[in-house]
């Protein structure tokens, strides 16, 4: 497959509704060009027995199910290479690794583990190391056996902990699976169902995503350590809880052996857990104290503020379901990591109260023993201020949906990624095989499928690969079901506004169009709308380009490529070594098209500013994990979230074969920049 065919595909699987006259704008190519591709291309998937890609009477194409299937191992191939952790990173997974294999681990396990050589793990020990420090744990060594954690089971499970808080890689479900074998994903979710179900609550979203993420390492370690009759550890006082009474009772119903220091432990990460709702006024003798704790907090602000709080019995119920895990995460050094103060908070000029909750907040300091450090008052004082004034207004919880797919993996990651897309008010906990599903339905709001279920859940048949109007009819269909109706009454009030001041009539396709730029536009935030970010040469200098015309090694390309960085203090030396020793790496990933390289580290190692340097090279340049580079890009960012749209220029560059047969034809730097700057 050219790359050519893989740039038409890809528009095809993203955009199957897009017409000819389109598709040869966006690709600049004529139709004739595509047309060649495509039958090329069929007469490839002919010899492999897979259905041909075909026009249907409107000019809209049709995919076939079993080339999506056949791309979607591409591109989860292509995914694997550029999803390699960074040194932090492995460090973070050697830990990780370490605690849920209770016994020594050997350097070649570790090896296998990572993906890296023997001479990278010992740097990767080196820096795990380090890091467990921290903690008052040490790494033991044994010449025969390999490497082994030791220290406080509880110091342990606090670095397990504040791993998965720090390090976003340990939400790769593939990771939880290698690192957990004790449980699934799905048993964990439904654990996490039946907890609800038994407290009557339900939990945020982001502290089911973290409740998702830990069980199961959590697990992994507490059943190994229990098989070998571990001592007690846990020194906290959680059995009280009504958490821990009916965690209690499920594990029990599992076959799970978990000891009782690891079943408080787990107690503890529920009791961290912010609630979303709370569906019952059932009070708990545990919880009492706090309670006239808050009850003394609330008389104090009517005090100092002279504001009469309306339904005050609900008000501070409220209150304690935010409070009482802010509390558990402070007594037991837990901290705020996991949560974002958007997900609650949708009005920051409740800030004015964070003053007043530091007086406030003092009597439950006394009680704890314990200060409230800055985050959790802040979120507090956000929080006090939005219940005060946004009583009726808090946000609804997203319903949790699940794909059930028979096609395999690879095709139901597709059409999960294409619906959380086509979905934003909805969670997308899970992909099941039917049989996983009907075992586990109970745990979900809906399910989309491929095919009938017999299920009491509202159910949505769709195909793998939906055109736009398709995509549009569902997810009406979907927002009526679930009573989400905000871009319908959008919808209404534009077309509205069109019929009073045009002739236009009350069209069918007109209000799916809307619906469907509406759709768009709700999904980009200001982060992700490039049109308003900064453009590659913004970042990229005249005088920070280089031309070249000889024979040179990759080495010397990429120190030569970052010589006007240095030159203009905006990397130094580590930026360089450190994109050398990535490079040298197996499958290392920093590569856009055939041609390009884009050599580009973390801030801690050599980024000073911001800034983007060019190199060309006449000559082709053999890479140790690719041939014939003549552009190099070195990216020196602090924020990658404002560097979307640069980013997308150096690719869409870098697979333009056209564009970059015009550049290799120039030589002056000053027309290099003009010619850049006109494509960007």
């Amino acid at each position: 497959m050219n790359q050519r065919i893989r740039n038409i595909l890809t528009i095809l699987t993203k955009k199957p509704e897009i017409k000819m006259a389109e598709l040869t704008e966006e690709l600049g190519l004529t139709r004739r060009q595509i047309n060649y591709a495509i039958n090329q291309f069929n007469s490839e998937l002919i010899t492999q027995k897979i259905p041909s890609i075909e026009r249907n009477h409107a000019g809209d194409f049709n995919v076939p199910l079993e080339v999506l299937q056949m791309l979607a191992t591409q591109q989860t191939q292509s995914e694997q290479l550029n999803m390699i952790p960074s040194d932090d990173e492995r460090a973070a997974l050697l830990s990780m690794f370490l605690i849920t294999n209770t016994e020594y681990v050997s350097v070649d396990h570790l090896s296998e583990f990572l993906g890296v050589g023997k001479t990278t793990v010992a740097e990767d020990v080196k820096r795990a190391d380090r890091l467990i420090q921290k903690y008052y744990l040490s790494l033991k060594y044994d010449r025969a056996k390999g490497y082994q954690i030791e220290g406080s089971g509880h110091k342990v499970l606090q670095l397990l902990a504040d791993l998965v808080k720090r390090y976003p890689i340990f939400k790769r479900a593939e990771l939880t699976e290698q690192l957990s074998s004790e449980v699934s994903k799905e048993e964990v979710i439904h654990l996490i169902h039946n907890m609800e179900q038994m407290l009557h609550l339900s939990y945020s979203d982001e502290s089911l995503e973290y409740l998702k993420t830990t069980l199961p390492l959590l697990f992994a370690r507490g059943v190994a350590e229990s098989k070998l009759g571990t001592e007690n550890f846990f020194e906290g006082e959680v059995k009280d809880t009504p958490e821990y009474r009916f965690l209690n009772v499920l594990i029990k119903e599992t076959e799970w052996n978990l000891s009782s220091s690891y079943l408080e432990w787990m107690t503890l990460l529920f009791l961290i857990s912010n609630i979303f709702e709370k569906k019952t006024t059932q009070e708990f003798d545990s919880d009492r104290h706090l309670k006239d704790l808050i009850r003394e907090m609330v008389a104090n602000f009517e005090q100092q503020t002279f504001i009469t709080i309306e339904d005050r019995e609900n008000f501070e119920r409220r209150i304690l379901n935010h409070l009482r895990p802010a509390c558990f995460r402070i007594k037991y050094n837990l901290s705020l990591g996991m949560y974002s103060l958007d997900s609650l908070i949708q009005d920051s000029n409740h800030a004015i109260l964070s003053d007043l909750m530091k007086e406030l907040i003092v009597p439950t300091e006394n009680w704890l023993r314990r200060a409230f450090p800055n985050d959790e008052l802040d979120l507090l004082s956000y929080y006090f201020g939005f219940q005060l004034s946004n009583q009726h207004l808090i946000k609804k919880q997203k319903p949790r949906a699940v794909v059930v797919c028979t096609n395999g993996v690879m095709v139901s990651k597709v059409i999960r990624e294409s619906l959380e897309k086509l979905f934003t008010e909805l969670q997308f906990l899970s992909s099941f095989s039917v049989r996983d599903f009907y075992q586990f339905e109970v745990d979900y709001d809906l399910v989309f499928t491929t095919i009938p279920l017999e299920t009491d859940l509202p159910q949505f048949i769709i195909d793998p690969i939906m055109t736009y109007k398709e995509q549009i009819s569902l997810r009406y269909r979907v927002l009526n079901e679930l009573g989400i109706n905000e871009i319908d009454q959008s919808v209404d009030r534009l077309m509205g506004i069109i019929q009073k001041y045009s002739d236009a009539p009350s069209s069918k396709e007109l209000k799916e169009e809307l619906q469907y730029f509406l759709l768009q536009e709700k999904q980009d935030s200001p982060l992700e709308n490039t049109k308003v970010l900064p453009s590659l040469t913004y970042y990229l200098k005249p005088n920070y380009i280089t031309v070249i015309d000889e024979d040179i090694t990759w080495e010397d390309a990429v120190a030569l490529a970052c010589k006007p960085l240095m030159d203009n203090q905006i990397i130094n030396d580590e930026f360089l070594l450190d994109c050398l020793q990535q490079m040298r790496q197996p499958n290392y990933a920093g590569y856009f098209g055939e041609k390009t390289c884009i050599p580009h580290t973390t801030a801690e190692h050599g980024v000073q500013r911001e800034g983007i340097s060019l190199l060309i090279s006449k000559k082709p340049i053999e890479f140790p994990n690719r041939k014939g580079i003549q552009i190099i890009f070195p990216l020196s960012f602090l924020d990658l979230t404002k560097h979307l749209k640069a980013i997308n220029q150096i690719a869409d560059i870098s697979t333009n074969q056209e564009f970059l047969s015009e550049l290799f034809s120039k030589k002056e730097t000053k027309t290099i920049y003009q010619f850049i700057r006109q494509f960007t």
